[in-house]
């Protein structure tokens, strides 16, 4: 099993954050993704939870008005690329399997529950994609948006862009 994964914690006022956490980047690999859907599907089963916030490691002390922004400062940058190579070598089910990208987003803009991506740092790729299937976005000012992939001539396949 990787070393990537989310966490959830539903506040008193209904809010549950959904917390990203894969050092340094914050990649989406196969682990996180399909944690992040789990995350994500459980906080919709809740009766007690009426909100979402999704979310990279912060810290409370740095900016306690602003979900997302601390110390680590970066959402996501994008799609973890190793986790090709054991799709390409056939060894993607033994390291964690694939989960279908459109699934999350479409589970995400599906939602009867609202969601905000908070970011900071890096919302790069994959990254931006999901934040981008969020109802609403909020971020630093020095947050860092981006499709890099679109400079290699790549277009973005993530499921989060109309394409």
């Amino acid at each position: 099993m990787g070393k990537g994964r989310t966490t959830i914690e539903v506040g008193a006022d209904g809010v549950a954050l959904i917390t990203i956490i894969n050092p340094p980047v914050n990649s989406l690999s196969f682990d996180v993704l399909r944690s992040l859907k789990e995350s994500y599907d459980q906080a919709l089963r809740r009766d007690d939870v009426k909100a979402i916030v999704v979310t990279d490691e912060y810290d409370m002390k740095l900016t306690p008005y602003v979900i997302g922004a601390g110390a680590k400062g970066k959402f996501s940058g994008g799609f973890d690329i190793s986790g090709f190579s054991g799709v390409q070598e056939g060894k993607a089910e033994q390291s964690g399997g694939a989960i279908s990208i459109e699934i999350l987003t479409d589970t995400v803009e599906a939602a009867r529950k609202p969601s905000v991506a908070a970011i900071e740092g890096l919302a790069l790729g994959g990254g931006l994609e999901v934040a981008m299937a969020c109802h609403a976005r909020i971020s630093t000012p020095t947050a860092q948006l981006g499709l890099p992939e679109l400079q290699l001539g790549i277009l973005p396949g993530f499921g989060g862009m109309p394409i």
